[in-house]
């Protein structure tokens, strides 16, 4: 009797580590990450025993072959990622095929990216709870936008929630496996165009709701957010910093991705970018006078609320923040998500002597809490009800820098529509000389192969 229990016992293990995951396609989960003019990255999650040849079309109709080409696994796991970047021509239009051995798998269109210097057209999102299949039209919705740059700022991951079971114990398996999960779900992956997509981490797929620094799995965590995104491969104007940020470039425009979670310390004194994260973003506004934006996972100003936000959470830290800002000439604006709702701030000119805002864009498809009150004395307009995400086209022009922001729901309605306008001064030397610093600064990449 006790022999037949520990068969049964074993059975059911069995039944459930073979329990086969939910996916939307039968294709292969493609992701494209960092796109510049002579180089592409991408993420591949693939079964962990595949062999798969994968290589870019030219116009031409030649095969281009990978650069540099990684793969990364873990031995709980049955998926592995492939890592590769490619070194390609500006302005070309290339073709992504997957082989194995013969056989066709995928085939996709490559993004091209940002295609003027001085404007940039870009998709924000956040909080992408993958149980909510019903809510995932709102994918196509971002399609027919057609983006430059997809940035996920955060929650794209919902890595301490066991699908629609609630909280599950953390570890890094479990972080790995609804990393694994989200890559056989979402539609973004197995769209037929790819879109150059960067990424940026708040605390759910940090692994830990609410975490910061003295979370135990940082590190763990980390590596396994480097490997599946597709920006630790490109040195070609991605300056990685601190945690999983860093500087992107694009054109004309910085994007700035700043780290909300490694080194944010549980108390209220303490500090919410850590030192030199904050010390290094402040020393390259010095040097740059390009427009920039500012992207954490949760909001900077958040005060008015009681949820997490650098203002709400770190208030002496944040009053200090903001003087450091307003001592320089650097055009800039915050974008954040986290909200579970999307809106728009505007702050009083004297606060940074010049027009500012804080586009907050949340969620793509998560929990809503319509008819929820607060009072935001910078609000100019917000949604509160509607999955969304928000578009937003830049041009540096005539000494200033537009935008126009779009809140864009899952039927494609325009929820709201505000035109921003922030202004710089002698705008054209500015760029033309944060581009020489830039060229000067550039890491070329390296033509050896790397496996």
């Amino acid at each position: 009797m006790k022999l037949s229990l520990h068969f049964l016992l074993f059975f059911i293990l069995l039944s459930c580590a073979q329990v086969q995951r939910k996916r939307v396609s039968d294709k292969v989960s493609i992701l494209q990450g960092v796109t510049q003019e002579t180089s592409v990255e991408f993420s591949i999650l693939i079964p962990k025993e595949a062999k798969y040849r994968v290589f870019l079309q030219t116009p031409e109709g030649e095969p281009l072959e990978p650069e540099s080409i990684r793969t990364i696994a873990r031995d709980h796991s049955d998926f592995a990622l492939l890592k590769l970047l490619f070194v390609k021509e500006p302005e070309k239009s290339y073709n992504l095929f997957v082989f194995e051995g013969e056989k066709l798998l995928d085939q996709r269109l490559v993004g091209q990216g940002q295609k003027v210097a001085n404007r940039l057209n870009l998709v924000v999102a956040s909080c992408m709870d993958d149980s909510l299949e019903g809510a995932f039209g709102i994918w196509d919705e971002v399609k027919k936008k057609n983006p430059e740059y997809l940035l996920l700022i955060g929650d794209n991951v919902y890595a301490d929630k066991n699908g629609k079971s609630g909280g599950a114990p953390t570890s890094p398996e479990r972080i790995w496996e609804r990393y694994v999960d989200v890559r056989l779900s979402l539609p973004l992956y197995f769209q037929e165009r790819l879109i150059p997509t960067h990424a940026l981490w708040d605390d759910h797929d940090y692994g830990q709701n609410d975490s910061g620094a003295f979370f135990q799995h940082k590190l763990a965590s980390k590596d396994i957010f480097d490997a599946f995104w597709a920006q630790d491969l490109s040195e070609e104007n991605w300056f990685k910093s601190y945690g999983v940020g860093g500087l992107l470039t694009l054109g004309d425009f910085n994007l700035y991705f700043l780290d909300g979670r490694s080194f944010r310390a549980p108390e209220k004194t303490g500090l919410h970018l850590g030192l030199e994260q904050e010390s290094w973003l402040m020393e390259k506004l010095k040097e740059e006078n390009n427009p920039s934006l500012l992207i954490k996972g949760d909001q900077f100003f958040g005060g008015y609320h009681e949820f997490e936000s650098f203002e709400g959470d770190h208030p002496e830290n944040f009053q200090r923040f903001v003087q450091g800002l307003r001592a320089l000439k650097s055009p800039f604006l915050f974008v954040s998500g986290d909200r579970h709702m999307s809106e728009i701030m505007q702050f009083p000119r004297a606060l940074f002597a010049r027009p500012s805002f804080e586009i907050t864009s949340s969620p793509i498809h998560a929990k809503m809490f319509p008819g929820s009150e607060d009072k935001n004395p910078w609000r100019v307009v917000a949604n509160k009800d509607r999955y969304n995400f928000t578009y937003i086209e830049n041009e540096a022009r005539d000494n200033h820098w537009f935008l126009e922001v779009e809140d864009i729901d899952e039927k494609g309605n325009v929820v709201y529509r505000r035109e921003l306008a922030v202004y710089i001064q002698d705008l054209q030397d500015n760029l033309n000389e944060g581009r020489k610093r830039r060229s000067g600064r550039r890491r070329y990449l390296r033509r050896s192969r790397r496996r």
